[in-house]
């Protein structure tokens, strides 16, 4: 019987329900993010903020700003240096940014984008 082969591991966030305006909050738990805290940065997302506010997901893979961890992607808007007892804090205000939020321009396709761009001087 031949022997099988170990899948490798997926390091991407499970995809789940979302709901309209919701944020999508991935916090990397990369070695290096981990020696910094970001364990309990995921736990106290996933405690502090409602399900009506964001799901919270964790990423195994490296969002390359080492250095100044543990990063958080809000919407795919990497927020750095995130301190694990101001984390739920930090994404609310974060999430007060019309760029950030999940409705927001900053979650928009580029052809949304250009939509808009074009019928600006309309407003």
């Amino acid at each position: 019987m031949p022997e099988e082969k170990p899948q490798p591991k997926d390091t991407r966030a499970l995809p789940q329900e979302q709901r309209s305006g919701q944020a999508t909050i991935k916090v990397c738990l990369h070695e290096k993010c981990c020696r910094k805290g970001a364990k309990q940065v995921y736990a106290n997302l996933k405690e502090g903020l409602t399900k009506e506010e964001a799901i919270v997901l964790p990423v195994y893979e490296c969002f390359n700003f080492c250095k100044e961890g543990p990063n958080i992607a809000i919407n795919d808007n990497i927020v750095r240096g995130v301190k694990p007892f101001l984390a739920v804090e930090r994404v609310r205000q974060e999430l007060r940014d019309p760029s950030c939020r999940a409705d927001g321009l900053g979650s928009k396709s580029l052809d949304v984008l250009d939509e808009v761009l074009e019928n600006i001087d309309r407003l």
